[in-house]
């Protein structure tokens, strides 16, 4: 008989996983760590959950420099973290097999194996690893009965991942705090990052070039076109857009208008549109951003809800391709007994019936550890707003997979009018909706139809317009296509990208759902410009995401790829170390003229030539709006909250006409205070 110990990444995969396996009931070892034990086959096996990572890199030793490059991993801080890793340690001592079944990618591998390796006394050397892309029980009970061995490469993979980032971050994060702290005796946090740096510098460059653009005016001219035949109006285009010249314009508005023509052309056809390929994680991200405006750390939060309910499949995955393994008929079947799929169901199980085959279409990218996101087929039992939302996205985009193509009807037709001039009417219309109709309401089918006519056909100008254009500068990154830009110039993992934009906003350096580049984040890159230039060159980071990437493959040394991390640090340092006060003076310029903005609020409302300022009490660490004249004898105060970034909104309460802040908490929560204590304003709107 065999004591297995199956090692989990949070509380409630292992649940899931216990409930499938056969497990029935929780105990917990004190007022710590849940745990489940039952009896398999003879044997004897224990489930039990991490919290995530338990053990992170630290710097070894004790003492605050830079640079530092000899790290060991160490447990995470926190009191909940002992009394885990406590409670594993003892139920190690009592197995003798050791699995790991935390998610399969680079970061559930790496949380078992230190685990493992630290809790549980060298048990890495002899554990076997599950592997699962879904918690149902089809496939959790495959994983069990087929384990293999501990997936050695993608566990040196997101340690080099973990300890290359530590290197970065640690030691510029600290060299420009203590550039800061030596010119000024103060302490201020900022911070930097292999792959944060080079996203913000993308985000700098944008902003550049949409304050250096220089709108050049253009002029289009149209017309509205009917055919006298029929009677029927249709908008058309002067073939000759855009005008250049203004006059031109004018003049062409001004010998169209009311002139009779001529169908000179008239073409048409028709367009086949294939249905689309399954979600990767990026795309999903994108698509919810699109039709619900979730911010991607959002959907992949919401995502991993619905892959721990066991509703789809593992959501980090970068596949665009679904293997037949997983059972498609089976899966739409499930779905098909849900009301609000049944319809859609039935239509592509019949199509494919009919001859065509269930081939869902694919995309182009593929996942050696997991398939695209897709529903496991399980009804879900309950499920809020926004996970109703994923989770019916979800399923209709892989519903759409299987679909015939959808199939749009095309015309162009061009009118001469008797001067010469050409005008074109470009139409389309959905003839057969085809898989869009399974998509819906996520993807818009137009239904209008085409306008008639024909060759040699009598025709008329009834009004002609000329619009005054400039040109665009390119559009600033929203969070979505932030994340495209970054996965495709190699910045971050499928799983960290969401994280590291929602880290720029944290810092202060970005704002706005149009992303800004704050004073902050541009003065911190200028910084790193010029002290730092590797660190915010897209390519080392390409470089190295590349690198990583190979270790996970079998293609590259987890040695040399940590080696080549920490040589192109090091050569950074030398510069910036020869220039200490110089960096020291540019720092502490850009943390105080922000703090100097940033504190002041407004005029005291109570001697009424102080200046009302953010100030921290020494004694309890609060802040709380104070008047500058305080030392003169003014004892205005209010109290602020300590949560969320305070700003000056320059404007007077309508009730009591004191000054009123703006307090912003995350990305999208935000009210107005006012700073008289005893208004009745003073709740969150």
């Amino acid at each position: 008989m065999v004591h297995h110990l199956l090692v989990c990444e949070k509380p409630s995969a292992a649940r899931k996983i216990a409930y499938t396996l056969g497990g029935s009931g929780v105990s917990r070892i004190g007022r710590g760590l849940p745990f489940y034990r039952f009896q398999k086959g003879g044997d004897t096996v224990t489930v039990v959950s991490a919290l995530g990572h338990l053990y992170t890199p630290v710097q070894q030793g004790k003492g605050w420099s830079f640079p530092v490059f000899n790290l060991v991993w160490e447990p995470a801080s926190g009191r909940r973290v002992k009394l885990f890793l406590e409670g594993i340690a003892r139920l190690a001592r009592e197995a003798d097999s050791f699995i790991s079944a935390c998610d399969f990618d680079t970061e559930g591998s790496l949380i078992a194996f230190m685990i493992l390796r630290k809790a549980c006394g060298g048990a890495d050397a002899k554990a076997r690893r599950m592997k699962f892309s879904s918690l149902t029980r089809d496939e959790l009970s495959r994983a069990y009965e087929n384990l293999s061995e501990l997936d050695t490469p993608v566990i040196n993979a997101g340690m080099a991942r973990h300890e290359i980032d530590w290197i970065f971050g640690v030691n510029v994060s600290r060299a420009i705090m203590d550039a800061y702290s030596c010119n000024t005796g103060r302490f201020e946090v900022l911070s930097a990052g292999r792959v944060q740096s080079p996203t913000l510098d993308a985000l700098c460059r944008r902003d550049d070039e949409i304050d250096l653009h220089v709108p050049d005016p253009y002029w289009t001219a149209g017309a509205e076109i009917r055919f006298l035949s029929s009677g029927e109006t249709a908008k058309a285009e002067y073939s000759k857009n855009p005008i250049l010249m203004k006059g031109e314009g004018e003049g062409l508005r001004l010998r169209c208008e009311g002139s009779p023509g001529t169908v000179r052309r008239v073409e048409g056809g028709e367009l086949t549109v294939p249905a689309p390929h399954p979600f990767d994680l990026g795309e999903l991200q994108s698509e919810a951003y699109r039709v619900f405006g979730l911010q991607p750390w959002r959907t992949q939060k919401i995502a991993e809800g619905l892959y721990l309910e066991g509703l789809i499949s593992y959501p980090r995955t970068s596949s665009q391709q679904l293997p037949p393994s997983i059972g498609f008929r089976g899966i739409l079947t499930k779905l098909g007994t849900i009301e609000a799929y049944k319809e859609s169901v039935g239509e592509i199980l019949n199509y494919a019936d009919s001859g065509r085959g269930l081939c869902p279409r694919q995309g182009k990218k593929s996942d050696p550890a997991h398939p695209a996101i897709h529903p496991t087929g399980i009804k879900p039992n309950r499920l809020g707003g926004e996970g109703r939302k994923i989770y019916d996205l979800i399923v209709k985009r892989f519903i759409s997979t299987f679909g015939p193509p959808a199939r749009k009807s095309f015309k162009t037709i061009e009118v001469e009018l008797e001067r010469g001039d050409v005008f074109k009417i470009e139409a389309e219309a959905v003839s057969d909706p085809g898989w869009m109709k399974h998509y819906a309401p996520y993807v818009r089918i137009s239904g209008s139809s085409l306008p008639e006519a024909e060759e040699g056909e009598a025709a008329r100008a009834e009004e002609v317009w000329v619009e005054e254009r400039y040109t665009d500068p390119p559009p600033r990154f929203n969070q979505s296509s932030l994340i495209k830009f970054m996965e495709r110039n190699g910045l971050g993992t499928k799983s960290t990208r969401a994280e590291i934009i929602s880290t720029l906003y944290r810092r202060g350096y970005i704002e706005g759902s149009s992303i800004r580049v704050t004073e902050l984040g541009r003065g911190v890159i200028g910084v790193l410009r010029k002290r730092f230039p590797e660190l915010v060159s897209i390519g080392l980071t390409r470089d190295l995401e590349e690198r990583m990437a190979g270790i996970e493959e079998g293609r590259e040394e987890y040695s040399a790829v940590l080696l080549r991390g920490a040589e192109a640090i090091k050569g950074a340092f030398e510069h910036m170390i020869s220039e200490f006060e110089a960096a020291g003076a540019e720092i502490t310029n850009l943390v105080e003229g922000r703090r100097g903005q940033t504190k002041k609020i407004g005029a005291c409302p109570s001697c009424k030539n102080g200046e009302l300022i953010i100030v921290r009490s020494r004694k309890t660490g609060k802040r709380f709006v104070g008047c500058s004249n305080y030392g003169s004898g003014c004892r205005f105060s209010a109290p602020l909250p300590q949560r969320g970034v305070v700003k000056a909104t320059g404007e007077a309460c309508r009730e009591c006409r004191y000054p009123t802040v703006l307090v912003t908490w995350g990305r999208t929560k935000s009210w107005r205070v006012c700073l008289n204590p005893g208004c009745p304003s003073r709740v969150r709107k």
